[in-house]
């Protein structure tokens, strides 16, 4: 590193000796908070945590981890001057760790300081000089050529096309595109890892091609294949499937943290588009189709452009109106099966376009999870439970109403803080909400979620497991987690008295739940020969047809004072 010289790391190794890291990084953050309006994201906690790697300043593997992760802050919207921000709180944070104990600085003091100093000119300087590098690439590819996998851009993609499509023969032209969703871990990853992926992906499947095809790197997670000249129409799906083979074979597509879903959609013209623009719109919404319904390979029909333009439709209409959504949150009741009173209710969300189209629930969370519109979903339907169990009691209505929660949910740990905040906004006492949790919530990041739950918990709230039983490890969660009541999922209520099988699921989960003082919730009860035998059982509660449909909370009121009569 230009200006950093083997004494100034000599000086900051004795800084790392006698200084404790705690320290360092308690004025690092000291620091940041006094010069940050904003909160970090993510990934710029990501470039703290590595600036921050003491053992490791000055070498070129920590020089490398840096331009790599500051790649990725800016790929995630960080602000540009980030770097300049991080290095100067480094430089304030070593010597505020220096002085903390308030004897004057010495001429060992003073070298330290300069050294880290020199240290953060240097990382500013080269993460500066990777930002301009990578701007001459995107500049490069405006050319037509991918300087990072030599494939043809977008830019090339679209004048190929056209003219294939402007042929006066009007050949067969068969479209495919390819999207990888890249794996979880990702995010983490540097940019170099997931360049090398690309390239390597790149590389492959240009080997696989037939002469006169063209394949192109459109964007960072997908290609698409020209293939001109076509034979039958088949052939586009064959090379869709030849290609995700090719794909998956990959070795680095077998790091866990990068392993992704690779989906394609075809198209071929003139049967499917009769321009470049309508051809791409074809491959584009059986692409849609693939992602959407996780299937690898998706052919193109005439119906397919209809669904995308409805649900791009819907993505808008939720969009435009999230701060204050066209959507009701209507309550289905649960039954205790010793009284035949109503003792509980389940929150629904409920949404009539004005069109009179009943859009369902989960597609509804599916979409405004596309859209990262969850957070903003979740505090309106809390909101509105907590408003209803209001309304409730000022109607003389005292139960408990169990509200949904979805994983994204789970990993808010300010969640409690909102759940706390709205109880309070409508002196709602904590035991009268239930927040419902699923395994598959659970499983992503069980500690964070564990963390969540017992926060739930120490307000007051209860805590319910969902759909118990259509996992693996639903028993573990039983034992670790504080779970208040439990619900066993309707797949095997409906059917427990035609299955063996299945009556004795019912009845053994019901038997634990009650031993780790647990209420249980039976979903899906139909008639009454089921809600009997459950009674048998000692199940609590019922929830299901045989009682009632959700209804809006105008139409609960009645019928619980009409169930409830005494």
């Amino acid at each position: 590193m230009v200006g950093y010289s083997a004494a100034d790391a000599a000086a900051l190794r004795a800084f790392a000796l006698t200084v404790p890291a705690g320290a360092l990084d308690a004025a690092f953050a000291a620091c940041l908070g006094r010069n940050n309006a904003r909160p970090p994201a993510p990934s710029d906690t990501v470039l703290y945590a590595r600036l921050l790697d003491r053992p490791l300043w000055g070498t070129s593997e920590w020089l490398e981890a840096l331009v790599g992760t500051w790649l990725d802050c800016q790929q995630h919207g960080s602000l540009p001057t980030l770097p300049a921000t991080a290095c100067a709180c480094l430089v304030e944070a070593v010597r505020a760790a220096l002085h903390a104990d308030g004897h004057p600085p010495g001429n060992a003091d003073c070298d330290i300081v300069v050294a880290a100093a020199k240290l953060a000119q240097a990382v500013q300087a080269t993460l500066t000089t990777a930002s301009l590098a990578r701007l001459d690439r995107r500049l490069a590819a405006g050319e037509g050529v991918d300087p990072l996998t030599g494939l043809p851009t977008r830019t090339q993609f679209v004048h190929t096309l056209e003219r294939w499509m402007n042929q006066p023969e009007r050949k067969p032209v068969g479209l495919l595109l390819l999207h990888v969703t890249w794996g979880t871990g990702s995010p983490q990853q540097l940019s170099a890892q997931r360049d090398r992926l690309r390239r390597q992906l790149g590389d492959a499947m240009s080997s696989a091609l037939r002469p006169g095809d063209m394949l192109c790197s459109i964007a960072d997670q997908e290609w698409a294949l020209i293939m001109p000249e076509l034979r039958s129409t088949g052939q586009v799906q064959l090379a869709a499937r030849r290609l995700i083979e090719i794909c998956e074979r990959s070795p680095e597509h077998g790091i866990p943290q990068l392993r992704g879903a690779i989906h394609a959609g075809t198209a071929c013209a003139p049967e499917d588009g009769d321009t470049a623009y309508d051809l791409e719109h074809a491959a584009r919404a059986a692409l849609l189709r693939a992602i959407r319904a996780d299937i690898p390979v998706v052919c193109f029909h005439s119906d397919m452009i209809a669904r995308m333009e409805h649900e791009l439709d819907l993505e808008r209409d939720i969009a435009r109106t999230i701060a204050h959504p066209p959507f009701q949150v209507w309550l289905q009741p649960q039954i205790h099966l010793g009284t035949g009173r109503c003792a509980g209710a389940e929150a629904l969300l409920r949404w009539r376009r004005e069109d009179g189209e009943w859009i369902s629930p989960p597609k509804i969370i599916d979409i405004a999870g596309r859209l990262g519109l969850m957070p903003d979903l979740t505090r309106w339907i809390l909101g509105q439970t907590v408003r209803t169990l209001s309304e409730l009691d000022a109607q003389g209505i005292e139960i408990p109403v169990a509200l949904n929660l979805v994983a994204e949910d789970l990993h808010d740990e300010d969640l409690p803080h909102l759940v706390a905040q709205a109880l309070a906004t409508w002196r709602v006492p904590a035991p009268s909400l239930v927040l419902e949790v699923t395994e598959g919530a659970l499983i992503s990041d069980r500690d964070r979620a564990g963390r969540v739950i017992q926060a739930l918990r120490a307000l007051g709230c209860g805590v319910s497991l969902d759909d118990f039983g259509t996992g693996f490890s639903s028993f573990a969660y039983m034992r670790d987690l504080p779970v208040s009541e439990l619900k066993i999922d309707q797949l095997f209520v409906r059917d427990m008295l035609r299955s063996s099988r299945d009556h004795a699921i019912v009845a053994t989960v019901q038997a634990l739940a009650h031993g780790f003082g647990m209420r249980v919730v039976a979903e899906g009860v139909e008639d009454q020969p089921t809600a009997d035998e459950l009674q048998r059982m000692g199940c609590d509660l019922a929830q299901g047809f045989l009682y009632a449909r959700a209804m809006p909370a105008a139409d609960f009121v009645p019928w619980v004072k009409a169930r409830n009569a005494d």
